[in-house]
């Protein structure tokens, strides 16, 4: 997918918006599985909710840190939701990258020859769900493989990429989450609506949890 005069990052013949789709889908999955596993009482996986719990109850600030962030998502996740998803824009008085990072300077950004970064972040989840699947059986009641899998998606999926934009001013190849959702709502509208709900959903219940099971 591409525009005239905008630099859209493609990696072996897919285009920002179809990587997004692939990584988003992965950390969704490495997310969600643990979450819908314990909905329905199957296996003993950390969850990304109970993990923010531990913290939560261990360090009571937590909780004021995930509402921040929360914040900060919404202010920045709007009006990349409201605009087209192919083109660098202004977000509240920031530039953006083409896949939705804010950078020093857009027109300098430049995508070529990143994408190693695809195998060293997919690479990096696969070490988290080996190392979050291997640490529960042997250590009961730890969290440690937790940390490792939702650590690595927040570094590997948020973190490094902003930082290799605003400073370096390098692209990975897919865009950010809701840049991602501003593509999947072009193409089919319904599904992207259910996916922000749930995402809404998911961060109420890291904000508030365990709601909605108090009294449990």
């Amino acid at each position: 997918m591409s525009e005239v005069g905008v630099d859209v990052p493609a990696v072996r013949g897919w285009s920002a918006e179809y990587w997004g789709y692939l990584m988003w889908g992965l950390a969704a999955l490495a997310i969600a599985g643990p979450e819908l596993a314990s909905v329905f009482g199957v296996g003993d996986w950390p969850t990304i909710s109970a993990t923010v719990g531990h913290l939560e109850a261990a360090h009571s600030w937590v909780r004021l840190v995930v509402v921040f962030v929360i914040v900060v998502l919404g202010y920045y996740a709007v009006p990349q939701l409201l605009s087209h998803p192919a083109r660098p824009r202004i977000v509240p008085g920031q530039q953006t990258t083409v896949n939705g990072r804010a950078t020093r300077d857009a027109e300098a950004v430049r995508s070529a020859g990143m994408g190693w970064y695809l195998v060293v972040a997919i690479a990096g989840l696969v070490v988290g769900l080996v190392v979050a699947a291997g640490a529960r059986p042997l250590h009961p009641g730890t969290y440690a493989g937790a940390y490792v899998l939702y650590g690595l998606i927040a570094v590997l999926w948020v973190i490094v990429p902003s930082v290799l934009a605003m400073f370096f001013a390098r692209e990975v190849p897919f865009p950010t989450l809701f840049r991602t959702i501003g593509y999947l709502e072009r193409r089919a509208h319904p599904v992207a609506a259910i996916i922000l709900a749930l995402l809404v959903i998911l961060l109420l219940h890291l904000a508030f949890y365990p709601w909605p099971r108090y009294g449990s």
